[in-house]
């Protein structure tokens, strides 16, 4: 197992010769931003800086260099320059320490410290924010930023916490909106998604969804997707561009469908017994962090979401973008599943945000 230290953080898994090959090529549009923020003005330091010995352990499903695993990579820097907090992350990237289910299992039960997953593979814990998942409640970036400082987000995040034994930190975005990829055929509009087989996450949103634009979901293991895909077990899945073209999907994907019915957010977790142990001096320059951490990793993910889109096309996937018509179509069969599997979602809740809503 490869093994790199970048200052405060340990970077443990596989080598493999494009981990940072995408994101260098990007960097006048992402890290750049990156490295600007980090540059903090001189601080004056204590005589001795604040230090919580034991490692912290975060288990990601990100590749190294990609946005969500910046927001947790840069944070002991930022705890370091800014805070004069010493404290050591050793981060998994690329699922190295299993699968996506599994890294959500193990950071309850206290096996790692940090991990995170889109908001809709939490789901089968507790339902707070299924709220978000709603095809077509999002409307751009801008409307995340404005939810993820929102009361509303924190109070889903506190029901959240209630029922499982996490700490919930800041939010980041995953990618933009998912594409709907597959290997068959092209999809301008809904009537020709019928009879496809699509990889789905286990929430009851995704499952739903597919069903009212008339496909097959089959729940399927993001390590186990490229093999679905190329043996037709499965024919396409609804995931961000960055994704498909990082984990190199469009070897086994040809066509896509620019459908802008979910908006990828990654919700980030810790154990809740070790923020408990982390003395309340540390915690709040912590979560400090992690917000400076989020803001930057949520820039680079929205500067980068159509230079992915460009890759792919260049990789020879067609990525079509309806017709106002035609997205209509999409949105008036993705918005059935608010009355079905979102039936328990609190309209006040759904209310709040469609507040919040671009125009």
């Amino acid at each position: 197992m490869a093994k790199t230290t970048r200052g405060s953080a340990t970077i443990k898994g596989a080598a493999g010769p494009d981990r940072r090959r995408v994101l260098k090529a990007a960097s006048a549009l992402t890290l750049g931003a990156a490295a600007g923020t980090l540059g903090f003005p001189a601080i004056v330091r204590s005589a001795q800086a604040r230090r919580f010995l034991k490692p912290l352990v975060a288990g990601l499903n990100a590749k190294e260099g990609d946005p969500t695993y910046n927001s947790v990579s840069l944070v002991p820097k930022i705890l370091r320059e800014k805070y004069d907090v010493q404290l050591e992350f050793q981060i998994h990237p690329a699922s190295s320490l299993g699968t996506d289910l599994s890294q959500l299992d193990a950071v309850q039960t206290g096996f790692i410290d940090i991990t995170s997953n889109t908001t809709q593979q939490f789901s089968q814990y507790d339902k707070s924010f299924d709220v978000v998942d709603l095809p077509y409640i999002f409307t751009d970036w801008d409307m995340f930023y404005r939810v993820a400082k929102s009361d509303v987000w924190k109070k889903q995040a506190a029901a959240f916490e209630a029922k499982v034994p996490v700490k919930v930190l800041p939010p980041v975005g995953a990618g933009g909106f998912r594409l709907l990829s597959n290997n068959v055929r092209p999809l301008p509009e809904p009537g020709a998604v019928q009879g496809l087989k699509f990889r789905s996450l286990t929430s009851a949103l995704d499952v739903d969804m597919f069903k009212a634009w008339g496909g097959n979901p089959t729940p399927i293991p993001w390590t186990e997707v490229y093999t679905a895909l190329q043996q037709r077990v499965v024919n396409g899945y609804h995931v961000q561009p960055i994704w498909t073209f990082q984990f190199k999907h469009y070897e086994v994907l040809k066509y896509a469908t620019e459908v802008k019915a979910t908006f990828s957010i990654q919700f980030q977790v810790m154990n809740i017994n070790t923020w408990k142990s982390i003395p309340e001096a540390i915690q709040k320059p912590l979560l400090m962090a992690f917000e400076e951490a989020a803001q930057i990793a949520n820039e680079q993910d929205r500067k980068a979401e159509d230079f992915y889109k460009a890759e792919l096309k260049k990789k020879g996937m067609e990525i079509y973008a309806p017709s106002a018509a035609e997205l209509g179509k999409w949105r008036d069969a993705g918005e059935k599943v608010w009355a079905t599997a979102g039936k328990d979602i609190d309209k006040g809740l759904i209310a709040s945000l469609a507040k919040m809503r671009s125009t």
